[in-house]
């Protein structure tokens, strides 16, 4: 499949259920989620990671992005957390229920005195980068045959999850990336993109320029 076809076949998909899904020999491998992230690392950055900010983690690359992966298990486990606990995730744990992995994206801000962070050019051009590499990350996937969901995250973005999942709370998340098999998506609620097709043809969102 080419490239042109793979961007063209990638789609959000929201794969549901109020309770888990089972666990099944022939869910995401880990060699295929090595090779998403290890694709995922490919995408362009203007600017390493802040070398204050890394000083401390176990992750020492000089990319922005890091890349937490959760397989078919941790995700129902992470199910059984949020309801254990009374926590209101919502579809997240729907999602959880089905989901043969979850990627957690994150992007790692220059770090401020004040703990905020600002959106001088710098972060920006890091949380281009993140990005860049989500997509590398989604059509790796669609190529091998997986539905995808990028989620912002919702309670997942809290301190107390991170702290959960062993990642840093200096570090941001982009995206929440579901992994759905096709085993897993039968019996369950799908809901697609909501934007989907609706950016227009290139006419709307491009233009040669001449001086």
């Amino acid at each position: 499949m080419s490239i042109q076809n793979i961007i063209h076949k990638r789609r959000t998909l929201k794969v549901l259920s109020a309770e888990p899904k089972p666990i099944l020999k022939t869910e995401v491998s880990i060699t295929d989620l090595e090779e998403m992230v290890t694709c995922a690392g490919k995408a362009p950055f203007h600017y390493p990671a802040n070398n204050e900010a890394i000083e401390h983690t176990e992750l020492k690359s000089l990319a922005p992005w890091r890349f937490y992966i959760l397989d078919t298990k941790t995700c129902r486990d992470l199910a059984k957390y949020y309801i254990d606990n009374n926590i209101d995730g919502g579809k997240i744990v729907q999602m959880l229920h089905t989901a043969s992995a979850l990627i957690q994206a994150t992007w790692i801000p220059e770090p401020l005195d004040n703990g905020k962070i600002e959106f001088h050019q710098k972060n920006i051009e890091h949380v281009a980068a993140t990005s860049a590499a989500i997509q590398n990350l989604l059509l790796v996937a669609t190529e091998k045959g997986y539905e995808t969901y990028w989620s912002s995250g919702g309670t997942l973005r809290e301190n107390n999850f991170k702290e959960l999942l062993n990642i840093p709370t200096n570090e941001q998340l982009l995206g929440s990336i579901f992994i759905f098999s096709d085993d897993n998506i039968k019996n369950t609620k799908q809901i697609t993109g909501a934007w989907r097709e609706k950016q227009g043809s290139i006419k709307d969102f491009s233009s040669f320029v001449t001086i």
